[in-house]
């Protein structure tokens, strides 16, 4: 294709991109002639599968690499290859038994295929020798969260054909047009606005909550595919379900989205905070650096009468004012970012200590308090920390903050649920003002406290959340129901917004899909996975196994990567004679530290469903990989930040 403006720096750019396809060992592109991209979108939820065909066009035989991503919010559900007769297909299997096998082929000289991580979301597999001219199909299969940002769902489908800048001195070859076909099923609540910024796109409804989006002729994904999904009408309540049988008994899977409307009423929030910093060495580097703008933006969201008080911790903890909370002034602002600006790491870690000396202090001055926590540790004592605030917490509240996704999530939300608070979880590159900003927000803004979920005449079985305490004003929040038996009747969600009762309700009688009834499954067994993970953390002994049973079980049945599982590959090998497949277990050599890494996704614990937003919005502009996409928001953000954050003074 060609290119206005400066050709040679575009060129340049694009020799340096990581390759996404098929190549040979020594990093030649293998041709790529057909892609096609379907899946079905159900609710925020999608599952796609990425299909392509190469030919080996180099006139000898090549060892063939595919290279793939696996981004952070995403879980890869499927990996299939055909070549030569061959049928190569992954397989979820008991990840111990995965390591047994892999360590028994390697004494036994059986050869093997290679699985490498080769940065931080992208992974090569071998998948064998190429001969002249041989036709090699590779599939790929994600399941992913959509995001969610003002009103609006958006799916990113990452380019796969990388761009081709032409030279001045260079020509295009004839006949290098790819052939490309893309087809989404969505399903939605109601009524939704499809567009897309980046293809031209032809909808087909069939009616008001179904529809098919196909990508018009002469285009192809050399840059990322965007959708975006928009109620007519945005409701405050809304469902979808799926009824199957399970041992000859019939069961049902619903999906609720409550995004309530609350009155417009006065709040009465408090207006003293208390920050706290861990400052352990476990933070050093980008965490410390986030975690310090996000404080200073949290500082300037103040208004005039509040007060704060600031504290830091590693193997002590050490406060900003030693006589109590100070009121929001120019000079105290002055002096809180200076003090915040010299903390630096060291080796310990107090956690619970910091957190009883805020309580205490809110205690001591008897003034309600609002309690920010940014930490990213793994702590030792949960149980006796989370018992502490359940019994004093009283009517303060925790807001807890996670850096990084190697937090100790479970830990985090259950902080946030047992403080009166909400979670949030800041990532490398992430927009840190608008997490700071959507928790203010919610101290605000009226809260809909929830009293009872009244789900009729049937019979549940399991929620997931398993409790629901509180719901934010306009933000969506999604809750799964495991049913015994059809779905039927209404369901009633009552609260109160300050001492006013406040009730939405849904009804059944039009809920039950067809087409997207597996991935409503999926997401359900992965939503169960990701409770019993945290769930295992507190468990010990017997209880244990059984949650492991069950997680394994979970992930075999429905083919989803989790913590006890792993990619085997099942090859099936066409016999000419015979007329039919034969069957054997190919080993995938693979560190478990990458089998770890493809099973980490928790695309599902996001408040709000924002969780990257400007990143992926990053690469579809500038087609930067995702590494590089991060590197340029957090260097652009982080600056502009770091100067407002400095330089803001009290009265804004």
């Amino acid at each position: 294709m060609a290119y206005n403006g400066d050709k040679d720096a575009l060129w340049r750019r694009s020799k340096m991109m990581k390759k996404y396809g098929l190549s040979t060992r020594d990093n030649k592109q293998v041709k790529l002639n057909r892609l096609e991209v379907t899946g079905n979108i159900c609710g925020e939820y999608i599952e796609y599968t990425i299909s392509q065909d190469y030919k080996n066009t180099t006139g000898e035989n090549i060892e063939g690499v595919y290279s793939f991503p696996a981004p952070a919010t995403s879980l890869i559900t499927g990996l299939e290859v055909n070549l030569g007769g061959r049928n190569l297909k992954a397989m979820v299997e008991d990840r111990e038994a995965v390591l047994r096998t892999l360590e028994e082929s390697k004494e036994e000289g059986i050869n093997t295929l290679s699985l490498e991580q080769k940065d931080d979301e992208y992974f090569t597999i071998t998948i064998g020798n190429i001969l002249p001219n041989e036709k090699v199909n590779v599939k790929i299969s994600y399941m992913d969260q959509l995001t969610y940002e003002d009103d609006t769902l958006s799916l990113y489908v990452p380019s796969i054909v990388e761009p081709v800048y032409y030279r001045e001195d260079e020509e295009a070859e004839e006949g290098e047009e790819l052939d490309f076909y893309l087809s989404l099923l969505v399903e939605s609540y109601s009524k939704m606005i499809v567009k897309s910024p980046s293809h031209k796109i032809k909808v087909e409804r069939e009616d008001d909550t179904l529809s098919k989006v196909t990508v018009q002729k002469g285009q192809t994904l050399d840059h990322d595919f965007i959708l975006t999904l928009r109620e007519e009408k945005p409701q405050i309540a809304a469902g979808m379900g799926y009824s199957f049988f399970e041992e000859e008994m019939e069961k049902s899977i619903l999906m609720l989205k409550l995004a309530p409307v609350l009155p417009d009423i006065p709040v009465e929030y408090t207006t003293n905070y208390h920050f706290i910093l861990d400052t352990s060495v476990s933070m050093e580097g980008f965490k410390l650096e986030e975690a310090k703008n996000a404080m200073l933006i949290a500082l300037r969201s103040l208004e005039e009468g509040d007060t704060f008080n600031l504290m830091a911790y590693n193997e002590e903890v050490y406060k900003f004012s030693e006589w109590g909370k100070v009121k929001y002034t120019k000079e105290n602002l002055a002096a809180a970012t200076e003090w915040i600006e010299g903390l630096s790491t060291r080796e310990g870690e107090c956690t619970f200590e910091a957190l009883k000396d805020a309580i205490r202090e809110a205690e001591e001055e008897e003034v309600e308090t609002t309690i920010f926590l940014f930490t990213d540790d793994v702590v030792a004592e949960e149980d006796e920390i989370l018992e502490y605030v359940r019994t004093n917490v009283g009517d303060h509240r925790i807001f807890p903050i996670g850096m990084d996704t190697e937090v100790n999530s479970y830990f985090i939300n259950r902080l946030a649920e047992v403080g009166n608070g909400r979670p949030e979880f800041i990532e490398e590159g992430e927009r840190i003002d608008d997490i700071i900003l959507r928790q203010f927000n919610r101290i605000h803004n009226p809260q809909l406290d929830v009293t009872e979920i009244d789900f009729g005449d049937m019979v549940v079985e399991r929620t997931y959340p398993g409790t629901i305490t509180y719901l934010y004003d306009r933000e969506p929040f999604t809750i799964f129901a495991l049913v015994e038996g059809s779905i039927e009747g209404r369901i009633e969600i009552k609260g109160i917004v300050d001492e006013v009762d406040y009730t939405m309700h849904i009804d059944l009688d039009k809920l039950e899909i067809e087409e997207n009834s597996k991935l409503i499954q999926k997401v359900w067994a992965r939503k169960r996975m990701e409770s019993l993970v945290e769930k295992e953390r507190s468990a010990r002994g017997v209880e244990q196994e059984q949650i492991r049973e069950e997680i394994l079980a979970l992930s075999k049945t429905h083919s989803i990567l989790s913590s006890e599982t792993s990619f085997i590959m099942m090859e099936t090998v066409l016999d000419p004679v015979m007329g039919m497949g034969l069957n054997r277990i190919v080993p995938m050599d693979m560190s478990e530290t990458t089998m770890k890494n493809l099973s980490r996704g928790y695309f599902l614990d996001e408040a709000a469903f924002s969780f990257d937003v400007n990143i992926r919005e990053k690469m579809a502009i500038s087609g930067l990989t995702h590494k590089e996409a991060k590197m340029a928001i957090q260097y652009d953000r982080d600056n502009l930040l770091r100067i407002l954050a400095k330089n803001q003074q009290a009265d804004g």
